[in-house]
C-alpha cells in the first residue's frame, strides 16, 4: 500500500496487513472485547482490534480461518490467523457486512481504544480505561450503533 498506510505482520512475517492511517489513529475504531472467545482465540486478557471497511484492508499471505460458531450471541465469527506461528490476524461477523476488526497486536503502534466490549467479563483487577465508552457485553443494534457501522463502511470515521 503507500505512504498513508500503516502495516503489521504476524510473528513469524507470512502474513502482513495493511490499513489507512487514517482509520488507524481514530480512537473511534478501536476497540477491545473481554468475551470469553476472543480471550481463547487470542490466548490473551482480551481482543484488541481497529474496526473498519474490508476494501480498506490488505491482507498478504493466506490466513488459516476458523469459524467461531459458540458465541454469546448465536452469530458465526470467522477468525483468521497465521497457521505457521498462530497469530491472530482478523475476525469477520457476517451480521456487519463488509466490515472487518484487525488484531491491533500484529502492528508495532499500539493506539488507543475507544470501546470496550463485554466489561462483565474483565477481570476485577484489570481497571477500566479513562475516556473509553464501556458496554457490559455486546450494544444492542440501536440507531446510534448502526449509524456508527455505516460510518465505519463509508470510511467517514
Amino acid at each position: 500500500m503507500t505512504a498513508s498506510t500503516i502495516s503489521g505482520k504476524c510473528l513469524c512475517g507470512q502474513i502482513s496487513v495493511s490499513v489507512p492511517q487514517a482509520a488507524f489513529h481514530k480512537t473511534e475504531n478501536i476497540g477491545l472485547c473481554y468475551c470469553k472467545n476472543c480471550r481463547q482465540s487470542g490466548g490473551c486478557l482480551a481482543s484488541y482490534n481497529l474496526h473498519l471497511a474490508e476494501r480498506d484492508v490488505k491482507v498478504q499471505g493466506q490466513p488459516k480461518i476458523y469459524h467461531d460458531n459458540n458465541t454469546d450471541s448465536g452469530t458465526t465469527l470467522e477468525r483468521a490467523f497465521c497457521n505457521d506461528c498462530g497469530s491472530p490476524i482478523y475476525h469477520i461477523n457476517p451480521k456487519f457486512i463488509g466490515l472487518i476488526a484487525v488484531k491491533l497486536g500484529i502492528f508495532d503502534q499500539l493506539p488507543k481504544p475507544g470501546m470496550a466490549l463485554y466489561c462483565k467479563d474483565r477481570p476485577h483487577w484489570n481497571k477500566a480505561i479513562d475516556g473509553v465508552e464501556e458496554h457490559e457485553d455486546m450494544p444492542k443494534l440501536t440507531e446510534h450503533f448502526k449509524m456508527w457501522l455505516q460510518k465505519l463502511y463509508d470510511g467517514s470515521i
